[in-house]
């Protein structure tokens, strides 16, 4: 790290800085690297302790001069500049930092405030405008403003990384053209085919290409396309998966045009290209968009509560500590403060699992139901209640996180009755398809069940009916489902018990599209 306290002094050497170059502004140790410019040496040798005491790795120049000569030899996450400066003032300095860095968060932090000066500023393209305050607390208001801009700043450079990314990987690939008779039947294919189809061009010429297309995809698919015969200016697009020699289904997103009339065609041109990476993407990105959410929801309100009552209880505590004559009310106090931390605890550690459990699943082995179901019973079951198993198939999952999902409705069963209750797990029958056999599971209780207009409320974040439930148990057993690719819904329970008797009433919980050995 390097400080310059005179005008003009040259910047130190780049290891001295502390700074990386990989344009992030970020420390070897993940640390946020700032440049602090103001011309009162005093000043910058305050700042400059005040925020390194907040994890801020501070390097400082005395003119905006100076400033602009290290930002040629290293990389910083943001800049701090004040306004009034001899020769190059805050914001000159703004403008001819822009020219070069057009992103980078700079921050005007300035003793002379005014509107004018903000709007200045802001049409010169600041980032962010702080007048200068007396005491310790601007400087936590600065810190955190830097923090959240550099964070911005890295998620934007992240994102726009990944944009770059994806544009080159499309840039340089080559899609499937293939050219499409009256009769949808191929009669030319570019030797990509082989690539991303998995066939060589030659075995498909001639082959009816809707027997290509997945089932239940095949009628949009059809449809799309004799829409080109009828009307040759519609140019249509459709998204369909395609069977693959492997026996997977990549999902294809072909844009025809009909050329029937043109002698040197005489067929519908198809450019054809995977997206199933993409679709993956804006899945997971869509994933990560509602966990947010949920964690902002979960830090506004579900947390906000137990933390208002533990620092109320905490002052109560100490107000009648110090009272003679009130002191016997401490270890009540205390017990509010305890059950408030562990309803904190609660919280955030089912938060954690749930971000945890909604990662998709890649990998799944065959897993043994039965003794998976038997030892999620005897973590999560209760003492009175009774567990019965239906039947016992291996099937394809990832086993912890099955466990997982069993724990929570096992958990869940038993928390929400006040009386004997009987869980029950097992499978639906299997139905065959070209690559596996699909069932369901389901785990069913004989409890006071679910009224049927809760039912899609309980897989929401936070919803509960029990005093000292977090809302999260069966929002992560969805999580869990989806991962792998599952589905979840709520019915009614059927059929009857082992020992003959019906089920009256209760719950049973199904989750579909399950890969059967």
């Amino acid at each position: 790290m390097t400080d310059d306290t005179s005008t003009g002094l040259s910047p130190g050497p780049l290891a001295d800085a502390a700074i990386t170059s990989d344009g992030t502004g970020e420390g070897s140790d993940g640390q946020v690297s700032i440049l602090h410019v103001d011309d009162d040496p005093d000043m910058l040798s305050l700042s400059k302790t005040m925020l390194e005491r907040r994890d801020i790795d501070v390097t400082t120049r005395t003119s905006a001069e100076a400033g602009l000569e290290y930002l040629q030899e290293a990389d910083v996450g943001c800049i701090v500049s004040d306004y009034e400066m001899p020769r190059t003032d805050g914001l000159e300095f703004l403008e001819a930092v822009r020219k070069e860095y057009p992103d980078l968060p700079f921050i005007l932090f300035t003793g002379k405030g005014g509107e004018e000066i903000a709007s200045k500023a802001i049409s010169a393209g600041v980032t962010d405008y702080l007048q200068k305050e007396p005491g310790e607390g601007q400087y936590t208001v600065l810190a955190n403003r830097i923090v959240n801009l550099v964070d911005q700043y890295r998620a934007k450079q992240a994102v726009e990384q990944t944009q770059k990314r994806f544009s080159k990987l499309i840039e340089h690939s080559t899609d499937v053209i293939s050219i499409i008779s009256l009769d949808a039947r191929f009669e030319y294919l570019s030797p990509s085919a082989e690539h991303i189809l998995g066939y060589e061009p030659a075995e498909m010429v001639g082959e009816y290409i809707f027997d290509y297309a997945h089932p239940e995809d095949r009628d949009e698919a059809m449809e799309k396309f004799f829409e080109t015969v009828e009307d040759p200016d519609k140019q249509p697009t459709v998204e369909f998966r395609f069977k693959h020699p492997d026996g997977s289904w990549p999902v294809l997103e072909s844009r025809g045009r009909n050329l029937l009339d043109d002698p040197d065609v005489q067929g519908f041109v198809v450019n054809s290209r995977e997206i199933t990476e993409l679709r993956e993407h804006e899945q997971e990105l869509k994933r990560q968009n509602e966990q947010l959410e949920v964690i902002r929801s979960v830090v506004s309100h579900d947390l906000k509560n137990p933390l208002n009552v533990a620092k109320t209880t905490l002052d109560l505590a100490t107000e009648d500590f110090e009272d003679p004559d009130r002191r016997e009310d401490v270890p009540e106090h205390l017990d509010r403060l305890g059950r408030a931390l562990d309803r904190m605890d609660v919280i955030i550690s089912d938060m954690l699992t749930m971000a945890q459990q909604g990662q998709r699943v890649v990998e799944t082995d065959p897993v043994d139901f039965e003794a998976t179901a038997r030892a999620a019973w005897e973590m999560a079951g209760g003492d009175d209640a009774t567990f019965e198993i239906a039947d016992t198939p291996t099937i394809q999952a990832d086993e912890s996180r099955l466990q997982q999902l069993l724990e929570n409705l096992f958990h869940n069963a038993v928390e929400h009755t006040d009386t004997d209750v009987t869980v029950t797990v097992g499978t639906t029958a299997a139905a065959d398809t070209d690559d596996a056999s699909i069932a369901s599971l389901y785990v069913e209780d004989d409890g006071p069940g679910i009224p049927d207009d809760e039912r899609e409320k309980v897989f929401e974040s936070g919803y509960s009916t029990a005093e000292e439930g977090s809302g999260f148990g069966l929002a992560i057993v969805e999580q869990i489902a989806k991962a792998h690719g599952w589905e979840v819904e709520i019915t009614d329970p059927g059929g009857t018990r082992e020992n003959g008797e019906s089920r009256a009433s209760g719950t049973r919980i199904l989750i579909s599209g399950v890969q059967i050995e």
